[in-house]
C-alpha cells in the first residue's frame, strides 16, 4: 500500500508548536469545580505526523505534581489524527481518542468502559481562536452520545 504525501493541514495541530501557559479548570469527583495552573511544550516530529506535547502541572489537585506527555499521530490515510495520554499517575492507556479538525474545531472520541463495565464514550474538543489561543475540553457520555458532561477545560496561552 502506497502511503500518500499529505502533510497535516496547518490548521491541524501544527500551531501549537512552541511553549504554552495552561489555566485548568476540572470537576474532581466530588463535583467542585478547581483550578490549577500548568505548563506545555509542543514539538513537531516525522515530518509532521508526530506532536509531542510535554505536560507539567505541579499542583494538580489531589496528585501533585503531574508530568504527562500528548503523543498525537496522524494518518495520511483516513485524514484523522490519533491522541494518546501518558501520565506519571496512572498506568498506560494506548486506546486512542481519534478524530479530525474541521477549520478551527476539533473533534476527537473513543468508547471505553466505566468502573462498572458498562459502555463509556469520551470527547476531547479543540478550538483554536489565533496562533497564540486555544482551549481543549474534555467530556464524557454515559448515554452514547446524546448528551455530554463537560469535565475539565485547559485555555492555552502561548508563552512570550
Amino acid at each position: 500500500m502506497l502511503i500518500t504525501e499529505r502533510p497535516p493541514a496547518t490548521n491541524d495541530f501544527s500551531f501549537l508548536t512552541g511553549a504554552w501557559d495552561i489555566a485548568n479548570r476540572r470537576r474532581n469527583g466530588d463535583g467542585v469545580w478547581e483550578e490549577f495552573a500548568a505548563t506545555g511544550q509542543v514539538a513537531m516530529h516525522v515530518d509532521g505526523l508526530v506532536q509531542l506535547d510535554h505536560y507539567d502541572a505541579p499542583e494538580f489537585p489531589g496528585r501533585g505534581h503531574v508530568r504527562a506527555v500528548t503523543v498525537r499521530t496522524y494518518d495520511t490515510t483516513t485524514n484523522q489524527w490519533s491522541i494518546l495520554w501518558l501520565s506519571n499517575y496512572s498506568p498506560p492507556d494506548l486506546r486512542p481518542m481519534v478524530g479530525a479538525w474541521d477549520g478551527d474545531d476539533g473533534d476527537f472520541r473513543q468508547t471505553i468502559e466505566d468502573e462498572h463495565g458498562a459502555p463509556l464514550d469520551v470527547r476531547f474538543r479543540w478550538t483554536r481562536f489565533s496562533d497564540d489561543h486555544a482551549r481543549w475540553e474534555q467530556a464524557t457520555s454515559n448515554d452514547a452520545g446524546a448528551t455530554w458532561d463537560w469535565e475539565w477545560t485547559m485555555e492555552l496561552t502561548r508563552r512570550a
